[in-house]
Parts: structure tokens; C-alpha cells; sequence
């Protein structure tokens, strides 16, 4: 027999006031990732990827990263992701989202700092990753008494094997974050406050006095879409965002993300989401 002990005066990474809470856990198998979740962001909880099977490419804060399997992806709050996804490029991953964080020197609900790489890889970690987010799909998914309680555990568990990681890459500090296009994160944040509304290159173009030339040449050589393509994925992910947290009808959500026309958003949201609105939602109930 062979006993492993607890040390007795070991340091919890929380403490009582801020215990980080579990809010799902998802499970994306690779046939399923040809329907992807197009470019969105969460406000009130950070989420974190482990990559099980495929490679591909996400864009992350406007930036293009190579994705393989072993990787962990950590989204802070805020932060706008969207993974691309396809027949040439299936993936798989599990995908928890956890609330309530706030660690010493980070903003509330912040796993990394704002300038540092958002993929790290799990190495030798990987089978325990994997098997804490199996065993928090599985658990949540059968219904079981206690299943929220035994997942909440399991969720601390996954946090503190995904500090350990930080910590032993640390020095990981993104530099290409450090000179940032200044312009280019001007045009960002004035499409990303008025996507929703009518709006054109034309009209950018004139509210930031900048040409329509200059601006999407700058615009996508930070982001990789240009200012239209990219106010088309901020609508399709707000609108995947409705369709799994609310009731409101397609009709509602097409006017909510700057759609008039029902009838186009369907054909737009079909064509880069690969299923129609209604059977979208209906896969999340």
C-alpha cells in the first residue's frame, strides 16, 4: 500500500471571500465544431479551453493565434474570441465558464493579465485536464444529486492546475501586445460600441475622420477581417449569445444585432454558422 499525505500547511489559492463559481461546462466533439461559435465576448465570468483533439486557428482580442491539441485557451472577461472553425479544421474541446474570480494584481474576473498570451500548453498536465473536464461534463450532464455541489469542487481543482501552469510558464508575456496600433484599437472599440446600429464603412469613415481606404487597410492588418466582415461576426456571435440565453423570438434577435429583415439575417446567420437560427437554439435545449 502506498499512502500520499496532505501537507499540513499548505497555501489555498482562494480565499473564502472570493470563491470562484461554476457556471457550465460544454463539450464540443470534432464533427460538431463545423458549426462554430462566432466572434462574441462575456462580460461577468472568464472561460477556459482545453483543446482535446485537432489544430486550427482562433482569433483572440483581434489577434490570430494557432491552436493544437494540448493547449489551453483562457478568455478573460471582456475579451472577444471567435473560433474559426470548418470541414478542413474540425476540433475538438471541453469549455468551462467560472464566475466570481478575483486574484491579487488582475482585474475581477481575470485568470491572466491583460498583455499576456492567452494560450498556454497543458504538457504532462494533460490527462489530469482532461479527465477534470470529462468527469465535470459527465456529472453535470447525468443529473445526479449533488452534481452542481461535486462540479463546483472539481472546478477549483481545474483552476489550480491551470495557475500551476501559468506559474511554470511565466515570462510567457505576449510581445506582440506591446507596441499596439493605436488607430487600429480606435476603429475596434468604435465598431464594437455601434455594430448593433446601422452603420457602414462610409459612416466610420466619416464619425473618426479617417479614410475608408486607410481605415480598412489598418483595421485588417491588426484584426485579419476587414471593418465590414467584422461587424457581420459581432452579429452572428450577439445573436448566438440571445438565441442560448434568452427566449426571444429570431425575429426579435435579427433587430437587436442591427438586422431589419428576418429573412436576411437567417440566410447570413445559415451561412456562416451552418445551421439556421431556430435549430441553433433548439441544439442548446
Amino acid at each position: 500500500m502506498i499512502q500520499c499525505f496532505v501537507k499540513k500547511n499548505f497555501n489555498s489559492s482562494f480565499n473564502s471571500s472570493t470563491v470562484p463559481k461554476l457556471l457550465y461546462v460544454s463539450k464540443i466533439q470534432e464533427e460538431d465544431s463545423v458549426y462554430p461559435r462566432v466572434m462574441h465576448s462575456h462580460d461577468d465570468f472568464i472561460e477556459i479551453i482545453l483543446i482535446s483533439k485537432g489544430d486550427g486557428e482562433y482569433s483572440i482580442n483581434g489577434k490570430m493565434y494557432n491552436i493544437k491539441k494540448g493547449d489551453i485557451i483562457i478568455y478573460n472577461s471582456g475579451v472577444i474570441h471567435d473560433e474559426i472553425s470548418g470541414s478542413n479544421t474540425m476540433i475538438g474541446s471541453y469549455c468551462c465558464a467560472i464566475g466570481g474570480i478575483k486574484l491579487d494584481g488582475l482585474r475581477k474576473n481575470a485568470l491572466i493579465g491583460d498583455d499576456e498570451n492567452p494560450i498556454i500548453q497543458s504538457d504532462e498536465r494533460f490527462p489530469i485536464l482532461y479527465n477534470i473536464f470529462d468527469l465535470m461534463f459527465l456529472t453535470l450532464s447525468s443529473g445526479y444529486a449533488g452534481a452542481e455541489e461535486s462540479c463546483q469542487y472539481f472546478a477549483m481543482s481545474l483552476l489550480i492546475q491551470v495557475r500551476y501552469l501559468l506559474k511554470k510558464a511565466k515570462g510567457f508575456h505576449d510581445q506582440s501586445l506591446d507596441k499596439p496600433n493605436i488607430l487600429g484599437k480606435r476603429i475596434q472599440k468604435y465598431i464594437d460600441t455601434h455594430y448593433k446600429e446601422d452603420i457602414s464603412l462610409q459612416k466610420i469613415s466619416d464619425d473618426l475622420n479617417i479614410s475608408p481606404y486607410y481605415l480598412s487597410h489598418v483595421f485588417k492588418e491588426m484584426i485579419g477581417y476587414s471593418p465590414i466582415q467584422y461587424i457581420l461576426r459581432r452579429r452572428i456571435g450577439e445573436s448566438q449569445t440571445l438565441l442560448i440565453t434568452t427566449n426571444y423570438s429570431v425575429t426579435k434577435i435579427a433587430s437587436m444585432v442591427g438586422y431589419d429583415n428576418p429573412s436576411n439575417f437567417n440566410i447570413i446567420f445559415t451561412k456562416h454558422v451552418g445551421m439556421s437560427p431556430r435549430k441553433y437554439r433548439n441544439n442548446y435545449i
